[in-house]
């Protein structure tokens, strides 16, 4: 398919930040406001590309890559050097085009501030470490006739302004990089998203979008505090942020807190709680799978003295939240899994992601329905059906209502936050016809059975 850019859309300088894109009209929410189809560069993480794939890039640096490759089997090519030993191998072959050579050489690469750091800073000299290996590994791999240091300025403006591909669900595939979709710039309280199926970047609006504003997406997580967000942007794009959010210092959500309960802890007592949260996560993300539940809610535990200030949706304690819910799924604990899942759906998601359709609140939502799923196959065929039996029976919940309700609520998500074409459309179908369906329940109904999953999550989670 051919891309879809309204001549609506125009590119301007933005000072500051160079290029920038702009919206002539005004654009309605949950709106597609273009697509890319054939990003420049589009490799995967884990695998080489199918054969379709293949037969569609041939004629552009394919049947180079392969030999490329086929030199350093089984060792697999990580995207990032890959995606820059794609372009020289299609520099040298004359087949990128004038346009998107052009746009490449107006994105910022920030080479100078890469080579920038101290060598006591042990993250910055690994970057920098990384940085020139990825730029050796491509020159290597590839075989052209260039010299390192015009690499590494291509390295640089790919690790910069490449975009992260991802599936239906959101999980993280391999990098892209469009050099007209490079040209939005970020902002913590972002008008847009980019989601992919398949090669396809789709640009998609969250919310109205007044004629003349600039078009805006997030490099970050939002649900970060101001002061995360801040050291992220600096450290890996090296830019401080002037957006709405950041010009007063908001956290996401920090607005539901009254000023009141704001003031009985200060900004120094918030950092160092804050930081002290976020390390002991980062700690236990790294540890032995077995290690990672006790180690998680020990995290949590920090926060317990300070709820009121600290509600479960502000950040670290919603990543806290979350890694709790993946490490109980890695660990087929399915009834913690569902009290987590169900807790970020409760209280967390609503906070976090204000429009009900929101592509990410939305996957969060499947993931919740795909656990209910599992728990019932537990309760009918697994090993200890008599625990999931008495948990999942103890308050009465409707459970084939609640199905149909979630399954209701991401079907009315899916135009305006993926579109109806999307793979994450096709991935929600095929789910459905393999579950059975329950009529779409009434409001009133549906409330009444989430004042029993509130209970049945405190009850199996806390």
């Amino acid at each position: 398919m051919p891309d879809i850019i309204p001549e609506t859309i125009y590119s301007s300088e933005v000072p500051g930040k160079g290029k920038g894109l702009f919206t002539s009209e005004a654009i309605e929410p949950g709106k597609l406001v273009f697509r890319i189809d054939e990003p420049l560069v589009c490799v995967p993480d884990n695998e080489h590309l199918n054969s379709a794939c293949q037969r569609k890039s041939w004629k552009e640096s394919h049947k180079d890559e392969c030999k490329a490759l086929g030199r350093r089997h089984p060792r697999l090519v990580p995207s990032v050097p890959w995606a820059v030993m794609q372009l020289l191998l299609r520099d040298r072959g004359g087949s990128i085009p004038t346009i998107d050579r052009n746009r490449l050489l107006t994105l910022q690469s920030h080479l100078d501030n890469f080579r920038k750091f101290d060598s006591a800073d042990v993250k910055k000299t690994k970057k920098w470490y990384d940085t020139m290996m990825i730029s050796k590994a491509a020159l290597e791999f590839s075989g052209v006739d260039k010299d390192l240091e015009s690499v590494l300025d291509l390295t640089t403006r790919v690790m910069i302004n490449s975009m992260t591909i991802s599936n239906g669900a959101l999980d993280p595939l391999g990098t892209c990089l469009s050099v007209y979709a490079a040209q939005l710039n970020h902002s913590c309280h972002p008008n847009c998203i980019f989601i992919f199926s398949g090669r396809s970047l789709s640009v998609r609006s969250l919310g109205l979008i007044p004629a003349g504003d600039e078009l805006t997406i997030s490099y970050i997580d939002t649900t970060m505090s101001s002061r995360e967000r801040q050291r992220a942007l600096k450290a890996n794009y090296y830019f401080d942020c002037s957006c709405p959010w950041c010009s007063v210092s908001l956290s996401c959500g920090e607005h539901d807190i009254p000023e009141p309960l704001k003031a009985k802890m200060t900004l120094n007592q918030v950092s160092q709680l804050e930081e002290e949260g976020r390390r002991a996560a980062s700690l236990a993300a790294e540890a032995p799978l077995e290690q990672q539940t006790d180690l998680l809610k020990q995290a949590a535990a920090l926060f317990q003295p300070h709820e009121d200030v600290y509600p479960l949706w502000r950040y670290p304690r919603s990543l806290i939240n979350y890694y709790l819910e993946l490490t109980s799924i890695d660990l087929n604990h399915w009834l913690s899994a569902l009290g987590f899942a169900l807790k970020a759906y409760l209280y967390i998601e609503p906070i976090q992601y204000r429009v009900s359709w929101h592509p990410i609140r939305t996957v969060r939502t499947f993931v919740l329905l795909k656990i209910i799923v599992e728990a019932g196959y537990q309760f009918t065929e697994g090993p200890d059906s008599h625990l999931y039996k008495g948990a999942l029976e103890q308050f009465g919940t409707n459970w084939p209502l609640v199905i149909a309700a979630l399954a209701n609520e991401i079907d009315a998500a899916i135009p305006q936050g993926f579109g109806i074409e999307s793979s994450f459309a096709a991935e929600f179908k095929t789910f459905k016809e393999n579950v059975s369906q329950h009529p779409k329940p009434g409001k009133e109904a549906w409330q009444k059975e989430r004042v029993k999953l509130k209970k049945l999550a405190k009850e199996l989670v806390g």
